[in-house]
């Protein structure tokens, strides 16, 4: 059997969502792609909308003040109402904040500068001295630097476990209670897809609040509110905004916890800025259908890759081989990010120097490919050879061809 071109890998692999096996044909054979699920297939079960309407049509309309299709920018610090930081009394940035608490079905919210910001917000003010956090292994870099280098310094303790196995989560609770658990669902950079239902009911079960970075797989996919989370957080930097052209973040939640944080916000400074909040609610308009774009040509190029020579694994939470539970578990969709582990140091530390399309350069969940090389880390369960990979918004069949050209000129 001849290996199936480029164009031929495509038509039977244009499959939406995650989980959707590849069917092997000879290369000619005339093949069927398979349709699309419907398009409301990969939103969280768990959503509700108090209006009655779609994810879709609630996350344009909900929040906006009476009369206006498009936030209207107000930039005035002394606006009606608007006597302190709190967010939701500016008139642009409370539509933001209110169709993020409409997503995920919070009680309250408060905007941030950026993503970090809002984070170091939330533990600054819960948190005190002689308390404990227990975090995954791994998390965002800046999370990682915070938990292990500042939070000791202000006498927080943190414990770093894998939480892969919510046991190891029980274990560590039993041991010593702790303030705060903390976790990403699908985890930045390793992949791994944690079980955020079972480490929710753990972590309740010993009486510590659970905050939960929610930023890759965003509402659409997954509401931790909505299954017993106390916190759930958004650098809206990221998908929400979606367009790579506004920083903030947002934490949403239980009333009593926000309303804390946003007090505190008075002393700590950091606001999310309403041209930043016009930006990011323009863009959150879109989300599903931009998160159903992500997901279908990641879990497109996710299937080329696998089937490369070049590559030793590819780690995507769509991909049954990676993720076991990806046809079975409760999340239907992974979004963009999978990571990709190198059989030689060749293709891993030349790849970005010889990609077109795609840029080699940090963040994520824009319209932009991006590839990252990562260092090992075994403390944190990072492979040796491995490149991050955010896919953005263009043609996958694009995507594809770059990544062979540039693997092709590595070797």
């Amino acid at each position: 059997m001849n290996p199936l071109n480029k164009r031929e890998f495509l038509k039977v692999t244009s499959l939406l969502g995650a989980g959707a096996a590849v069917p092997a044909i000879a290369a000619g054979d005339p093949a069927t792609p398979p349709a699309d699920p419907p398009a409301e297939s990969l939103l969280d079960a768990n959503f509700t909308s108090d209006s009655g309407r779609g994810f879709g049509s609630q996350v344009i309309h909900h929040g906006e003040q009476k009369g206006f299709q498009v936030t209207p920018i107000s930039q005035d610090k002394a606006a009606p109402g608007y006597q302190r930081p709190g967010n939701l009394n500016n008139p642009t940035v409370a539509p933001l904040l209110r169709k993020i608490m409409e997503m995920e079905g919070t009680e309250a919210a408060a905007g941030g500068p950026c993503g970090m910001g809002i984070i170091s917000q939330t533990y600054m003010t819960l948190l005190k001295p002689g308390d404990r956090v227990v975090a995954h292994r791994c998390n965002y870099d800046w999370v990682m630097t915070l938990f292990r280098d500042y939070l000791p310094q202000w006498g927080v303790a943190v414990e770093f476990v894998d939480l892969n196995d919510p046991g190891n989560l029980a274990e560590s609770l039993k041991a010593r209670p702790a303030k705060v658990v903390h976790f990403e669902p699908y985890v930045n950079p390793t992949m791994e897809v944690l079980d955020t239902t079972s480490l929710i009911r753990v972590a309740k079960a010993a009486g510590a609040t659970v905050v939960v970075d929610n930023t890759w797989l965003t509402p659409y996919l997954l509401q931790p509110f909505r299954l017993g989370a106390d916190l759930v957080i958004h650098s809206v930097t990221k998908y929400i905004g979606g367009h790579g052209n506004a920083m903030g973040g947002v934490v949403s939640g239980r009333k009593e916890l926000v309303d804390r944080i946003s007090h505190a916000q008075n002393w700590l400074g950091g606001l999310l800025r309403p041209m930043d909040a016009f930006l990011v609610t323009q863009g959150v308009k879109t989300l599903p259908l931009r998160m159903r774009q992500h997901c279908r040509s990641a879990r497109m190029v996710a299937g080329f890759l696998e089937s490369h020579p070049a590559v030793a694994r590819v780690r995507y939470g769509g991909l049954p081989s990676w993720n076991p539970q990806a046809e079975t578990g409760s999340l239907k969709g992974f979004g963009g990010m999978l990571g990709i582990e190198w059989k030689s140091d060749a293709v891993h530390q030349g790849l970005g120097k010889h990609v077109r399309l795609m840029v080699s350069e940090t963040s994520l969940g824009d319209p932009v490919t991006r590839v990252m090389q990562r260092e090992e880390n075994k403390a944190s369960g990072v492979p040796p050879r491995y490149t991050r990979v955010s896919i953005g918004l263009e043609e996958p069949e694009d995507v594809i061809a770059d990544f062979e050209q540039a693997i092709a000129k590595c070797q």
